[in-house]
């Protein structure tokens, strides 16, 4: 019986060793990120219309979604259909035990998009994504139907089913105490650049870049906002940064984040894509102008409520630093040639001048970085100041597109 309850013990031992093991690090745990879909409603799909007049009366109809409870919790979330139609959405989601949010605007198309001929997807049929929260259940309405809906959900905090909360929770306390016990002292940030949290600390080696990394050139820094429907906390924002980059990697089919910085309201900033943050990596956040410029998002919904002093404080010491290390100065105005694009405001081949700090609507079609946060804009350049430029890095591009790859 003795030797009996020692097996027992030795093999509950080994399970619970093999269930923490991805814990004991010095880096904090990070869940693996879960992604699924569902469809839409069939009473919304617009295959269930018979004749063709029919369908086309039905495709000029807007339509509200019933509410729909996901088969799994999700802190993320955005809707895909075939073709091309871009028709008025908003959603709303419903925060586990908690009561529907309020609804909230969403781009009928991704917030950027690559540059021709960059060799990433540029997607049609495909929403941005919207920061859920913990979310379970969600509604959708649409100013026209769309075929062929559906909903893509990512739940990158461990929670979509019991089980993965129950080995959360056991793994996040275990972890906590390992980092404590293995980490050693904190290192301080290079001269003059900010502290930047690098993609390993949000989770990027779970969104790992496909094809190679572009390099042009960076002579002006676009500001952007992402989209939530729910607040989050600073726990959330890693989470939220890797849940983005699932959602424009796996749904949009691009090489990886569009972005290639995220700041969150607490002023923290995320390195975004891949290939170096003191490095002209061409992202996929303002089509036509990806190759010569940096691309800043703001986590979160900025159409009715202002960025925070801390965000904006961050961004400026960021466009300080980025600016001028690559031979940009941070104040007047530069010149950028348009590469085109469906989003794009200005043909492919134009000339436009750009402030060297602006918002993405300026360069495309789009709300984005929504009304308050574009009226922030000029404090913004007010506390970037005037920074004389450095000598660029060497490789530096011209702009013109891939220069390396990795």
């Amino acid at each position: 019986m003795k030797r009996l309850l020692l097996l027992t013990a030795g093999i509950v031992l080994i399970a619970l060793l093999a269930v923490v093991a991805p814990a004991l690090s010095a880096r904090p745990y990070l869940p693996e990120p879960v992604e699924f879909e569902m469809a839409g409603p069939r009473d919304g799909d617009l295959g269930a219309a018979r004749s063709g007049r029919l369908r086309a009366l039905r495709v000029a109809e807007p339509y509200v979604s019933p509410p729909l409870r996901a088969p799994k919790r999700f802190n993320l979330l955005g809707l895909r259909w075939a073709g091309s139609a871009e028709p008025d959405i908003a959603v709303r989601v419903r925060p586990v035990g908690g009561r529907w949010g309020r609804w909230t605007p969403v781009g009928a198309h991704p917030d950027g998009n690559p540059d021709a001929g960059s060799g990433e997807r540029v997607t049609r049929g495909v929403s941005a994504p919207v920061w859920a929260g913990e979310s379970d259940e969600l509604q959708y309405r649409l100013s026209r139907r769309v075929p062929a809906l559906r909903i893509e959900l990512v739940n990158t905090t461990g929670s979509s089913t019991p089980a993965d909360r129950a080995r959360t929770a056991m793994r996040s306390a275990v972890s906590r105490v390992a980092v404590a016990a293995l980490t050693p002292a904190t290192a301080h940030a290079q001269a003059g650049r900010p502290n930047i949290v690098p993609r390993a600390a949000w989770g990027g080696n779970m969104c790992k870049p496909r094809g190679r990394i572009g390099y042009g050139s960076v002579k002006a820094a676009f500001v952007h906002h992402t989209v939530t429907a729910s607040a989050y906390s600073p726990a959330q924002s890693r989470a939220a940064v890797l849940a983005i980059c699932r959602y424009h990697r796996n749904s949009n089919g691009w090489g990886d984040i569009g972005y290639n910085f995220v700041v969150d309201r607490y002023g923290t900033i995320y390195e975004g894509r891949a290939g170096g943050v003191d490095r002209a990596v061409v992202g996929a956040q303002a089509q036509g102008w990806n190759a010569q410029s940096t691309g800043i998002a703001n986590l979160g919904t900025f159409t009715a409520q202002p960025q925070s002093p801390q965000a904006i404080a961050s961004m400026a010491r960021l466009i300080r630093w980025k600016l001028p290390l690559h031979g940009a100065p941070t104040a007047g105005s530069v010149g950028l040639v348009s590469r085109g694009g469906a989003t794009t405001r200005y043909p492919g081949g134009q000339t436009h001048s750009f402030n060297r700090v602006s918002g993405h609507r300026d360069g495309n079609q789009t709300s984005c970085p929504g009304t308050r946060l574009f009226a922030q804009l000029p404090d913004l350049r007010r506390r970037v100041g005037g920074v004389a430029p450095a000598a660029p890095p060497t490789g530096e591009g011209d702009g013109g597109g891939f220069t390396g790859a990795r």
